[in-house]
């Protein structure tokens, strides 16, 4: 605990340090012709960046989280962080160029909406001292004037986008956000071979029973459009048997007069309808699933059918997508989220979250590719695919795209400041005193 409280004093006596330059805006950092950016307002920005990483869970008052090298070139987490921030620092003030030129000025009522922002956060974080609130943000290299500074940047960022793309990117064609999915997106398919089941009803081969519907009286075989939709080759091992004999014997009654069979080689099983067919669930007394984990030995068993289903379906999305519906885990995922695929886009998600491990593998792959993944809930099979034209548009992919136009805009911004990198100014000797670790965790301000 005291080493805890003597990093926030020290980060705070850096921060006042800081501030001492340029009355309390800050020393500046960046020069963009008639624009300075102080170093604190980069505090600002590189505390919200660690607000936003604790947020997803690192580890981001640990040093050695900080300290560890991601790169063979010795460049640790911080160095990287602090990197990234400081480019989209030196991109905005690149904008700020472009908004002289264009002779914008930002409106009063937008600077009075800001005054009274932070009149506000005086008033109800300060307890109406402006001192104490200083004191709040002096943990993130701020100060009032800095925010505010922060805040006017922001304000003229945004009037500069609209000016250029129209509110929400309401000039950009679909031309360009379909050149820009092309160019920056990726899609997927997954299946989970997952470590524990819900107990269920099991037939003789120990393949879950398909019913037509929850009152479990009548199963339900592969409908004939699914077979209609297969090669001939594939459609020829669904047979259709008299339930009597063997069949009876082994299935019931329950099965009808006809069963649906598929055979392939020496397997033969019921031939379920495993997209619509409904499975029946065992529950305990408290009215809950009932969950069941596979020995050791069965997972070894799954993760070499799962290396075996990778290796099968490289360059071929139809037979992946068809062992996703008959032995996923997680298919349900499939059919209401995914239905075409998953689309990622470069840096969508969080790399520790599942969908930003997927994202970061799918990356990796040549369209065709697989591979399969360890989780804590088992495996996933994944498979690269190549892109839809047009699949942003498309309702059921719409979970998938919802900040496409908003990152299609950014793109083209910049593309247009890193024109101007050059006649930004850089103080090196103020860029070494600050890096991401001389700040706190920042998520409110």
């Amino acid at each position: 605990m005291k080493k805890k409280i003597v990093a926030m004093i020290a980060a705070c006596l850096a921060a006042l340090l800081l501030l001492s330059g340029c009355a309390s805006h800050g020393k500046t950092l960046l020069k963009a012709e008639g624009e300075e950016i102080s170093v604190n307002v980069f505090a600002l920005y590189l505390s919200r960046m660690k607000g936003a990483l604790a947020t997803a869970g690192n580890a981001v008052t640990d040093p050695n989280y900080w300290n560890t090298y991601i790169s063979t070139d010795h460049t640790t987490t911080a160095d990287h962080y602090t990197s990234q921030v400081f480019e989209g620092l030196k991109h905005i003030a690149a904008a700020m160029i472009l908004y002289e030129e264009y002779g914008l000025k930002l409106p009063k009522a937008t600077e009075e909406e800001i005054d009274a922002w932070i009149d506000e956060l005086i008033k109800q974080d300060g307890g109406g001292s402006k001192t104490t609130l200083n004191s709040i943000l002096s943990a993130y290299g701020a100060n009032v004037t800095v925010l505010r500074d922060a805040a006017i940047l922001e304000a003229k960022l945004t009037q500069l986008k609209e000016h250029l793309y129209g509110k929400g990117g309401s000039l950009i064609a679909d031309t360009a956000i379909e050149e820009y999915y092309k160019k920056t997106y990726y899609r997927g398919h997954q299946m989970q071979i997952a470590n524990y089941y819900y107990d269920h009803e099991k037939d003789a081969d120990g393949v879950a029973v398909r019913y037509t519907d929850d009152e479990y009286k009548k199963v339900a075989y592969v409908s004939d459009s699914v077979l209609s939709s297969l090669d001939a080759a594939e459609r020829a091992k669904y047979v259709a048997v008299q339930n009597e004999g063997k069949y009876l014997e082994k299935y019931g009654q329950k099965y009808g007069s006809t069963i649906l069979m598929y055979r392939d080689g020496e397997t033969e099983v019921v031939a379920y309808d495993k997209e619509s067919g409904v499975i029946r669930y065992y529950l305990d007394g408290k009215n809950e699933y009932i969950v069941k984990e596979y020995t050791e030995a069965e997972m070894e068993a799954r993760y070499q059918r799962a290396l075996s289903i990778a290796a099968e379906c490289v360059n071929d999305e139809a037979k992946f997508l068809q062992y996703a519906r008959e032995l996923s885990d997680n298919s349900d995922f499939n059919n209401t989220y995914a239905p075409n695929g998953m689309y990622f886009g470069v840096g969508t998600y969080t790399a520790d979250t599942v969908f930003g491990t997927f994202s970061s593998e799918l990356a990796k792959l040549e369209v065709g590719g697989t591979s399969v993944l360890s989780s804590d809930s088992g495996y996933y099979v994944l498979m690269r695919v190549e892109l839809d034209t047009g699949a942003w548009k498309q309702e059921a992919n719409s979970r998938w795209f919802s900040t496409l136009r908003g990152l299609t805009l950014e793109y083209m911004l910049q593309q247009k400041t890193t024109l101007y990198l050059d006649r930004v100014e850089i103080d090196e000797t103020v860029l070494e005193t600050m890096d991401i670790t001389k700040v706190s965790s920042n998520v409110r301000y």
